[in-house]
């Protein structure tokens, strides 16, 4: 097998296991969103992390428990956030601007 073909075999197989990858039609927005969840999630699935960022979160969240809610809450919300902002998008037919700057005329 050659150079190539493996690389290309490499390729999709990670592709396959981590989507967040995307490929040549990936835009910036959503490459950068994929990149916020991962971190989010990779933050909420690891105790130490987790564990840091709650002693240095003090006044806000007390548990390792309510700083993970707030983590996949804020993954929850990036993913609505931009679902809304594609949504409203394609109804107006123009994807440079958001539906909701746009001026009226």
């Amino acid at each position: 097998m050659s150079d190539k073909q493996r690389e290309q075999q490499q390729y999709r197989t990670l592709k396959q296991k981590y989507v967040g990858l995307g490929d040549e039609n990936t835009t910036k927005d959503e490459w950068l969103t994929n990149v916020q969840r991962d971190t989010y999630n990779s933050l909420q699935g690891h105790a130490a992390l987790l564990e840091y960022i709650t002693l240095g979160q003090e006044d806000r969240v007390r548990t390792k428990a309510g700083m993970r809610v707030e983590l996949i809450k804020k993954m929850a919300s990036i993913v609505d956030t931009n679902d809304e902002l594609r949504f409203n998008n394609d109804e107006s037919g123009n994807d440079d601007e958001p539906a909701n700057k746009k001026s009226k005329s």
